[in-house]
C-alpha cells in the first residue's frame, strides 16, 4: 500500500479520494470495506470515501460530488457562494455541480448535476474545483425559485468582492436567452449602486413612489480628502442620508457602536441621517416614503457646513 501517495492525494482533495485512487494506492476493495464498516473511513458518495473518521464537512461533500461526476466538473451556484462564505444568502442542502454535456455516471444523493455545453475553466487553487464566481452567480439565479433569493445571491456576491458588475454582465451576455431576464433586472439594481437586498427594496420603494433617486453607496469625502462615509442612500443636494438599519447588514455589539459613531460624524458634517429597518421597508412602505418625502421637502438652508466631495459608486 502506497500510504504516502494516497495521503498526498487526500490532502490535495480536501480529505476525500475516489475508489479508483484507493485501488491505485494498493488498497483492496475488501480492505476498504473493512475501514468503512469500522468507521475508520467514511463513504461520502458511491465512488468516494473520506479517509478519516467523522462526519464529512460541507466542503468535503462538495468535493466528493465533483469527484463522483468526474471529468472537468466544477461546483457552481449557491454551493460555490456558500464555500466562499458569502453572507446573507440562504444556501440550502443541495450541491450544485456543472458537468460537460453528454456526461454520464452514477448520481450522488443531494446533488444537482447540471449539464452544459459551456463548461468553464475552474478557478485556480480551489478545493473543490469551482466555477468563476460570475458564472456561479448566474447559475444560482437560474436555479433558485424566489426572485429575492436570486437578488440576495447576486448582490451579496458583488458586495463581498467575489465578482464585479461588469463580470456579471459579461457572463449574462454569454448565457442562453432564457436565463438572462432575472439577471438583467438584478444588473439594473447593481448598476445603480445597490449592494444588498434591503437597499434594493428601498430603491424599488423610492422609485415606485416617484421620488428623486438618490446615489447608492457613494463615497463621501471631507474637503481634506478623508473618507467620511459610504451611506446606503444619499440625496446630495438635500444633504439627506437614509441608512438601512439592519443588524444582519450592519452588525451587532461593537459594530452597532461603530454604526452609531458613523451617524454622529455624518451629522457633524451637516448631513441629515434617517434610519429605517428592512422590515419597515417591506411592511410599511407608505410610512417610509412619507418620511423621506418630508425630509426632502424640508431642505434646510446652508449653515456653512463643509463642502463634501461625493464619488458615485462604480461598477
Amino acid at each position: 500500500m502506497d500510504r504516502d501517495w494516497l495521503a498526498e492525494v487526500a490532502r490535495r482533495q480536501g480529505g476525500v479520494v475516489t475508489v479508483a485512487q484507493v485501488r491505485r494506492a494498493g488498497v483492496s476493495d475488501s480492505a476498504r470495506g473493512r475501514r468503512v464498516r469500522g468507521q475508520v473511513w467514511v463513504r461520502v458518495a458511491p465512488d468516494v470515501v473520506k479517509v478519516s473518521a467523522g462526519e464529512p464537512s460541507r466542503r468535503q461533500v462538495a468535493m466528493a460530488a465533483v469527484l463522483q461526476a468526474g471529468g472537468d466538473a466544477v461546483v457552481t451556484g449557491l454551493t460555490a457562494l456558500e464555500l466562499a462564505e458569502v453572507p446573507h444568502v440562504a444556501f440550502g442542502d443541495e450541491v450544485h455541480v456543472l458537468v460537460r454535456a453528454g456526461c454520464s455516471g452514477r448520481l450522488m444523493p443531494g446533488v444537482f448535476r447540471e449539464r452544459t455545453a459551456r463548461l468553464p475553466v475552474a478557478l485556480p487553487l480551489r478545493v473543490p474545483p469551482t466555477a468563476p464566481y460570475a458564472r456561479a452567480v448566474l447559475d444560482a439565479c437560474s436555479r433558485v425559485e424566489r426572485d429575492d433569493d436570486a437578488r440576495s445571491a447576486a448582490l451579496s456576491a458583488v458586495q463581498s468582492g467575489l465578482c464585479g458588475v461588469a463580470e456579471l454582465r459579461a457572463e449574462s451576455e454569454r448565457a442562453p436567452r432564457r436565463r438572462r431576464l432575472r439577471v438583467l433586472r438584478i444588473l439594473e439594481e447593481l448598476g445603480a449602486g445597490v449592494r444588498s437586498l434591503p437597499e434594493a427594496d428601498l430603491r424599488r420603494l423610492v422609485c415606485g413612489a416617484g421620488l428623486p433617486e438618490p446615489l447608492w453607496n457613494a463615497r463621501v469625502h471631507l474637503p481634506d480628502g478623508r473618507l467620511l462615509c459610504v451611506p446606503d442612500a444619499l440625496w446630495e443636494e438635500e444633504r439627506l442620508v437614509v441608512e438601512v438599519d439592519s443588524v444582519a447588514h450592519h452588525g451587532r455589539g461593537e459594530d452597532r457602536v461603530r454604526t452609531a459613531e458613523r451617524a454622529r460624524r455624518m451629522r457633524a458634517a451637516g448631513l441629515r441621517v434617517f434610519s429605517v429597518l428592512p422590515r419597515t421597508i417591506r411592511e410599511d412602505g407608505a410610512a417610509v416614503v412619507g418620511a423621506i418625502a418630508g425630509a426632502l421637502a424640508a431642505r434646510r438652508p446652508d449653515r456653512g457646513e463643509p463642502r463634501l466631495v461625493v464619488v458615485a459608486c462604480r461598477e
